[in-house]
C-alpha cells in the first residue's frame, strides 16, 4: 500500500464570487520511493509532518503518526486556486526522507500529484519513470509544473518530450511535434511557456510550452550563433526586458568569431546588440538584469552587458588564457565564478577567476583551486550547482559568503553523468537527467535533495 495524502475542499470554478454551491475538490498525493513503493514501508517511521502554503497565507505545519509504515492524513485546504507550496517528510529514530514539488495550482491539474522522497544530502534513482529516449548533451528547462527535454537523442528517435514533475511521468506531446534531427542542443526560458530552443543540427526555434498549435516558433539569430555562441536567460521584471528573454552571444562564422549579440523576447522578436570584442565559445550567466560574459578569445577577457545598452562594457585588470568548454556560475546579484575548461593543450583548468561588484563595476581576481576539476559538468539555469561530469558522481556547490567563494561537496549521485539535464526546484530540491555514463546516454533520472529544503 502507497502513502497517500488527501486534501478535501470546495473550489469555484469561475472568475467571481459563486452563485450557485461550489464544486467539491479532491486533490490526492501518492508519496513514493523510487521504485514508486511505499517509502515508509519496512522502516521505523513514527511521523508523518507536511508543511503547506497557499498563497501569501501562513503556513501549516501538520503532523501524524505512522504506524507499521501507514497512516492517514485528511488535510482541509483553505484554497485550490492559489499558487501552492509543500514539504514533506517521513521521520523515525533512524528514519529520515524528505521531499517537496515545485509550486503548483491545485486547480490547474488533474488532481493528482506523486512526490518522490530521498533522504537529505542523496539522490534517488527513478525506477518507474523513463525519458522516451536516451539523452545526452540535451536540453532541459522547466516551465511551470512541467520540463521540456530537446535534443540529444540519435536520429530518428524522438528529439522532445516533456516530464509531468507533479505526476513523475515522461510523455510525448500532443500532438507530438516532427522535428528533425536536433543533435546535441541547448535550451534556455524565455518566459513562463515559451523555451528558445538552440540546436547544433538545425535552427533555432521557440518551443511554446503551452500552446498546442503553435508549438514551434522559428527565430531568425544573427550569423554565427550556435554550438559557439553563449546562451542565457534573462529574468523579466527589469525595465529593458519587462516580460523576460533569452540571449545568444557570439559565436562563429567561417572560422572567424563574432560580436553580435541575438536578444530573443516572447514570441520570437529579436533585438541585435554588440559585443565589446568578437567572442567564439564565451560562457555567460546572468547577474539581476545585467549578463557577465567570459572568455570566447585566446586572451581570456571580460564585458558586461547592462540592462539597455546595446554594447558591452569590458571588464578590467582580466587577462586569463584559454579555456575551452568552461562554466562560470553567478550568485544571481553581482558576483560569479569562472571554473575549469581546458588550455590550450588540452590539459583541465584547476584554477578559477572571481568576479566581485559586478553591480557597478566588475573586479576580477583569482578564486579558490577547483580540485576535481572536469568537463561535461552540468550547471542547471539559476542555480550554484555543478552536477556529474566525466565519468564523475559528484555534485558540488559555489558557496559565497560575506567576502570569500570556495567550492563544496554537496552529495553523489547514483551514476556517472557527463553532459546530463536537470532543474532544481524552489525547495533547492533538484532533478537530473539522462548524460553519458561511459560513453552511452542513459535514459533515466534522480532526485536529490541537500541538506536542507528550503522553508515555506
Amino acid at each position: 500500500m502507497l502513502v497517500r495524502v488527501v486534501w478535501l475542499g470546495l473550489i469555484c470554478l469561475c472568475a467571481g464570487a459563486c452563485k450557485d454551491d461550489p464544486a467539491p475538490f479532491i486533490f490526492e498525493a501518492v508519496v513514493v520511493d523510487g521504485e514508486n513503493a511505499n517509502p515508509a514501508a519496512g522502516t521505523d517511521a513514527t511521523t508523518f509532518r507536511v508543511g503547506i502554503q497557499e498563497g501569501n497565507r501562513p503556513t501549516q505545519e501538520l503532523e501524524y503518526p505512522i504506524t507499521d509504515g501507514q497512516f492517514d492524513a485528511v488535510l482541509p485546504f483553505e484554497s485550490f486556486v492559489d499558487q501552492t507550496r509543500i514539504r514533506v517528510a517521513i521521520e523515525g529514530p533512524s528514519t529520515d526522507l524528505v521531499t517537496a514539488p515545485s509550486r503548483f495550482v491545485p486547480a490547474l491539474t488533474n488532481g493528482l500529484m506523486r512526490v518522490v522522497t530521498t533522504a537529505p544530502r542523496s539522490c534517488t534513482r527513478i525506477g518507474f519513470n523513463f525519458m522516451e529516449a536516451p539523452r545526452a548533451s540535451f536540453g532541459m528547462v522547466q516551465s511551470g509544473t512541467f520540463a521540456l527535454l530537446v535534443g540529444g537523442a540519435q536520429p530518428m528517435q524522438e528529439q522532445a518530450e516533456f516530464l509531468d514533475v507533479l505526476e513523475w511521468e515522461s510523455r510525448l506531446f500532443d500532438p507530438n511535434p516532427v522535428l528533425s534531427n536536433l543533435g546535441p542542443t541547448r535550451a534556455a526560458s524565455v518566459d513562463e511557456s515559451q523555451i528558445l530552443v538552440l540546436p547544433s543540427d538545425a535552427t533555432a526555434f521557440i518551443f511554446d510550452m503551452g500552446d498546442p498549435v503553435n508549438r514551434i516558433v522559428s527565430v531568425d539569430l544573427h550569423a554565427g550563433a550556435g554550438p559557439r555562441s553563449a546562451l542565457v536567460s534573462i529574468p523579466g521584471g527589469g525595465v529593458s526586458i519587462p516580460e523576460g528573454g533569452a540571449m545568444v552571444i557570439g559565436g562563429e562564422l567561417g572560422g572567424e568569431a563574432q560580436a553580435t549579440v541575438s536578444l530573443v523576447e516572447p514570441d520570437g522578436v529579436v533585438t541585435a546588440l554588440q559585443l565589446s570584442e568578437p567572442r567564439s565559445g564565451p560562457v555567460a550567466t546572468t547577474l539581476g538584469t545585467d549578463v557577465l560574459v567570459v572568455g570566447g578569445d585566446i586572451v581570456g577577457t571580460a564585458e558586461i552587458l547592462r540592462a539597455g545598452s546595446s554594447t558591452g562594457e569590458p571588464v578590467a585588470s582580466l587577462t586569463d588564457g584559454i579555456r575551452e568548454a568552461a562554466v562560470l556560475v553567478g550568485d544571481g546579484q553581482a558576483r560569479a565564478l569562472l571554473m575549469g575548461g581546458t588550455d590550450g593543450t588540452g590539459t583541465i583548468r584547476q584554477d578559477t577567476v572571481r568576479f566581485d561588484d559586478c553591480m557597478q563595476g566588475c573586479v576580477a581576481m583569482p578564486g579558490p583551486t577547483w580540485t576535481t576539476a572536469r568537463l561535461e559538468v552540468l550547471q542547471p539555469a539559476q542555480s550554484v550547482l555543478l552536477v556529474g561530469g566525466t565519468d564523475s558522481r559528484l555534485v558540488e556547490e559555489v558557496r559565497w559568503s560575506a567576502s570569500a567563494v570556495e567550492i563544496g561537496s554537496l552529495l553523489e549521485l547514483n551514476g556517472a553523468r557527463a553532459a546530463a539535464g536537470g532543474i532544481v526546484l524552489e525547495s533547492g530540491a533538484f532533478i537530473v537527467g539522462g548524460g553519458a555514463d561511459g560513453g552511452s546516454a542513459q535514459q533515466d533520472f534522480e532526485f536529490c535533495a541537500p541538506d536542507r529544503l528550503a522553508p515555506l
